[in-house]
C-alpha cells in the first residue's frame, strides 16, 4: 500500500496484524502532507513464509527504506518497532531514515513480562520461535538504541499497555533524542484502538523530521551564516513563523527557505535543478514556497510592495508574475520572519536596521499581525524614527 505525496512514512504493523490496520492512520497522515507506505510483514496477511528470526523482518525494513528517498519516518508498532530498531543498526540503513516512531514497544524487553503478556494473545503460539529469537536479541536492540543519532518518539498506549514507566525511563536514558507521549484509551495495539489520535500525534511531532535530516545531510550546520550557522538561522526563522501561527506549509518552508540560496545569501545547499529532493522532504506546496522565496529578485520585487497583486520578479528566469492570495501572504510572512531574525542576530549599522524596518512596514498590508509583532521587537523599535 502506497498513498499520498510528500515525505514517506513507512508503517510497520504489530505481530498478528496486517497492513490494513494502517488505513485510517494513513488517511490522516496523507491529509497532513505525508506519503504512506505499508506492507504485510512476513507470515502476515498476503505475505507468505514462516519467519523464525527478527533479522528477517529487519532485512525487509532495510530493503523498503532503500527503495524510498532518503528521509523516511519509520513508524513501527510492537514487532514492527523491533524490526525497525534492528534494521537501523546498519549505518547505511540509518542514513535513509529521518526518525523512528515506536508504537507501544521498547527495546528493553523483560522476557517474563513479554511471555506473560503474549500468552493470551495467540501471537506467542503462532510465532513461538520468533518470540524466542526476539527476546534473545534484547541486548543487541539495546545497543543499537544507544547509537541512534535520530529523533525517537515513543507513543505509549493507555492502561492496557505492557510498557512501564521503568521501560520509558530506560529508553530516554539510552536514546539521547527520545521523547514520549501517551494515547489514552488505547491498549497495546494503538493503531487499532485509537488510529486518529495516533495519526495526529505522528503528523504533529514528525512533520519537520525529514526536512531537518536533509538540512543536516547537506551541511547546513556547517555553512556559515551571518550570526552563526545556516541551520540555526533556519530554525529561528521557523520558530518565528510558528509563533505567529503560520501554516504547516510556511513552517516547513521557513525551515528550508535558503535551500536554493537567496538574493541576499547566494550559496545554495541544493541547486534549483534538484527540486525533487526537497519535495520528498517537505512536500510539493512547501517546496514551491521555498523556490519562490529563493527566486525572488528583491530589488525589482520590493519596488512593488504595497500593491495587490504583487508583481513578483524571478531572478532565475527573469519573468514577472502576479503574486496574490495565500501565496502572497505566505511569502510576506516568511520574509518578515527572515528579516527580523537578521535584525536580532547580526551586528547591523543603523541605516541597515532602518532598511529592514521599512521593508517590514511595506509588508504589513499582507501580514498585519506578524508585521506588527516584528515592528514592536526591540531589534527594530530602537531604530524607529531614526
Amino acid at each position: 500500500m502506497a498513498v499520498g505525496r510528500g515525505p514517506t512514512c513507512l508503517l510497520l504493523h504489530a505481530g498478528g496484524e496486517r497492513r490494513g490496520v494502517w488505513t485510517p492512520v494513513s488517511r490522516i497522515l496523507v491529509g497532513a502532507g505525508f506519503r504512506c507506505v505499508a506492507y504485510d510483514q512476513r507470515g502476515h496477511g498476503d505475505s507468505g513464509g514462516s519467519p523464525r528470526e527478527l533479522a528477517q523482518y529487519a532485512g525487509d525494513v532495510a530493503a523498503m527504506l532503500h527503495t524510498e528517498p532518503p528521509g523516511s519516518v519509520v513508524v513501527g508498532a510492537s514487532l514492527g518497532g523491533l524490526a525497525a530498531i534492528a534494521a537501523l543498526g546498519d549505518p547505511t540503513v540509518r542514513a535513509r531514515a529521518a526518525g523512528l516512531v515506536l508504537v507501544d514497544v521498547v527495546p528493553c524487553l523483560d522476557p517474563r513480562r513479554v511471555r506473560r503478556f503474549l500468552s493470551g494473545s495467540g501471537v506467542r503460539d503462532a510465532y513461538p520461535e520468533l518470540v524466542d529469537d526476539i527476546l534473545a536479541q534484547v541486548p543487541l536492540l539495546r545497543q543499537v538504541t544507544t547509537r541512534l543519532d535520530l529523533p525517537v518518539l515513543l507513543v505509549r498506549g493507555g492502561s492496557g499497555s505492557p510498557v512501564t514507566d521503568e521501560d520509558v525511563n530506560e529508553l530516554v536514558r539510552s536514546a539521547s533524542r527520545a521523547t514520549v507521549t501517551c494515547v489514552r484509551g488505547a491498549g497495546h495495539l494503538v493503531a487499532r484502538d485509537q488510529p486518529v489520535a495516533l495519526a495526529e500525534t505522528v503528523a504533529d511531532v514528525t512533520a519537520e523530521w525529514p526536512a531537518a535530516a536533509l538540512l543536516r545531510e547537506l551541511g547546513a550546520g556547517l555553512t556559515r551564516h551571518p550570526g552563526g550557522n545556516l541551520f540555526d538561522h533556519l530554525q529561528r526563522v521557523r520558530d518565528l513563523v510558528a509563533g505567529w501561527g503560520g501554516s504547516r506549509r510556511v513552517r516547513l518552508a521557513a525551515l528550508c527557505h535558503a535551500a536554493y540560496g537567496t538574493d541576499g545569501f547566494p550559496p545554495p545547499l541544493l541547486p534549483p535543478g534538484r527540486r525533487t529532493r526537497l519535495r520528498a522532504a517537505v512536500g510539493d506546496e512547501a517546496e514551491a514556497l521555498v523556490h519562490r522565496y529563493s527566486a525572488c529578485d528583491r530589488k525589482r520585487t520590493y519596488a512593488g510592495l504595497g500593491g495587490t497583486p504583487l508583481p513578483f520578479a524571478d531572478r532565475f528566469t527573469g519573468a514577472v508574475t502576479d503574486l496574490a492570495g495565500d501565496d502572497l501572504a505566505d511569502f510576506a510572512l516568511l520574509t518578515v520572519a527572515n528579516e527580523l531574525d537578521v535584525a536580532r542576530t547580526v551586528p547591523l549599522a543603523p541605516e541597515a536596521r532602518r532598511g529592514i524596518r521599512a521593508l517590514v512596514t511595506a509588508l504589513a498590508g499582507y501580514v498585519p499581525e506578524a508585521a506588527a509583532r516584528a515592528l514592536a521587537d526591540p531589534a527594530l523599535v530602537s531604530v524607529q524614527g531614526g
